[in-house]
């Protein structure tokens, strides 16, 4: 059993099971990518390279896997995630970093869910007003689900991870519905049809590139249980929750991306509406079941919404409870929950759901963003268990593969996502180091320890100015 881990306050809160933290993994990554990723690849890339696109994040997802799992053995004292890697393995200002941006892409991923909610909904005709998910009515809505969450969450970590559960087996039912009438309605055929290079989409390299933050993105969450060790009441279920939760998640994705190119054309594929998973099997007259699926859809991504709030929230708790975040974060109310945390998290929310009514930023575009800010914590990862494996006296070859590739798969994403959204991302970054700056005043200590970490930031601020200036001279946009 895992020993007894308390807070700063003294408080015990080891009570998360495996299947609590295998639901935290598979809740997380499978949201609403899962759902829409047949369209969501079709109009970016043809079916080989789409199968090529998903032998390398098989490869690469189950390498990371490894990794948090190798580090997760050799470190079990560094029990907070993604953070910790990058704080121990980095630095201070690192690892903050590493815990902001983590947050971050948790937030916005959320905001992509309460977009692709409501876009849903309006697939019913009683709720045709949502539209495309970016209107008022859609905000209205959007806003009311992020303080249901707030409420839920607050009354307690442990009772949002029992309605986490039961979520998840709504969304493996369904899950489990789409593949088999998927290999129904699949005829070899029409698949040897559409294996044809489509050159308007571009070559095969842009198109495996063009798809990768597609793909990473339906693996987000890969290090959920990792960040929720210090609450597994078992250390070994992190990792078995872990692994688990890539192969089931690389089974589903896979399936359901693959499978329509063998029930419709290419371009059909590319023009199903939200959600095209329902819209595949409509067209393969399962009108009712497509229907019900709309209607799990709508429950899956809930669960998402739900686990990815636990994960900002925890992540920002994490932060703050080692000093790099300031203290207030930290604060527990008498359900073990950080609610402080969970405010901050709630309102910054918020902040990203007007921002995309205002910008009219479409639900590929607040999923690609970010993915991009979850890119470098996984390198930082990727290499931080490479570090460790190396430094073995006697060094297992097999894991020293296994580490390897997943720091050139970590080098990969950030080619073949496009530093687009990476350069706009630091904006984000450079707005999250005034929450450093008061923490370090906080304990007294000087902001930045050394040159290397002075050199990060003003890279950050050189960055942010640049790609602000791209943005508002229109050079550059996210959409």
């Amino acid at each position: 059993m895992a020993a007894k881990f308390e807070t700063t306050s003294g408080v015990n809160i080891r009570d998360l099971s495996f299947f609590a933290l295998f639901s935290l993994i598979f809740g997380s990554m499978m949201g609403s990518g899962v759902f829409d990723i047949p369209e969501n690849v079709a109009h970016l890339a043809g079916v080989i390279p789409v199968l090529i696109s998903w032998v390398i994040t098989a490869i690469g997802m189950l390498s990371l896997g490894a990794a948090f799992v190798y580090i997760t053995r050799k470190r079990p004292d560094i029990q907070s995630g993604l953070y910790g890697y990058a704080k121990y393995g980095f630095g201070d200002y690192v690892g903050f970093n590493a815990a902001w941006g983590y947050g971050l892409n948790a937030l916005l991923g959320n905001a992509s869910y309460l977009i692709y909610v409501f876009a849903t909904l309006a697939n019913f005709s009683i709720f045709k007003t949502f539209k495309s998910g970016i209107n008022i009515p859609s905000l209205i809505g959007e806003s009311a689900l992020i303080w249901i969450v707030f409420f839920l969450i607050n009354r307690g970590i442990r009772e949002a991870s029992i309605v986490n559960i039961l979520i998840t087996m709504v969304k493996i039912l369904a899950l489990l519905t789409v593949v088999t009438l998927f290999i129904v309605g699949f005829k070899w055929s029409q698949f040897k049809a559409n294996m044809v290079i489509d050159t308007n989409l571009g070559s095969v390299l842009t198109q495996v590139k063009s798809t990768m933050l597609v793909t990473v993105w339906d693996f987000l969450g890969i290090e959920a249980a990792c960040i929720y060790a210090m609450r597994a009441k078992n250390m070994k279920d992190v990792a078995r929750a872990t692994m688990l939760g890539v192969v089931v998640v690389l089974l589903f994705d896979s399936l359901i991306s693959i499978l329509p190119f063998g029930i419709l054309t290419g371009a059909q594929v590319s023009h199903l509406e939200i959600p095209s998973t329902s819209w595949a099997l409509s067209a393969i007259n399962y009108t009712t079941t497509a229907f019900c699926i709309r209607g799990a859809v709508i429950v899956s991504v809930l669960g998402a919404l739900l686990a990815w709030m636990m994960l900002a929230v925890n992540i920002f708790y994490l932060a703050a409870e080692d000093k790099a975040m300031p203290k207030i974060m930290a604060k527990m109310n008498k359900r073990n929950v950080p609610t402080n945390a969970l405010l901050a998290s709630s309102i910054i929310l918020q902040l990203f759901v007007i921002l995309a009514f205002f910008s009219h930023l479409g639900y590929l575009v607040m999923i690609q963003l970010a993915t991009s800010l979850i890119i470098v914590p996984y390198l930082l990862t990727a290499i931080f268990a490479f570090r460790l494996i190396i430094a073995e006296k006697k060094i297992d070859v097999f894991s020293l593969v296994k580490g390897a590739v997943a720091v050139i798969y970590g080098f990969w994403l950030i080619y073949a996502g496009g530093l687009k959204y990476l350069v706009f991302s630091t904006l984000l970054y450079t707005v999250g180091t005034i929450f450093y700056v008061i923490a370090r005043k906080e304990q007294g200590k000087t902001v930045f320890a050394g040159k290397i970490e002075l050199g990060i930031f003003v890279g950050l601020v050189l960055c942010s100015i640049i790609s602000l200036s791209l943005w508002l001279s229109g050079v550059m946009s996210l959409s």
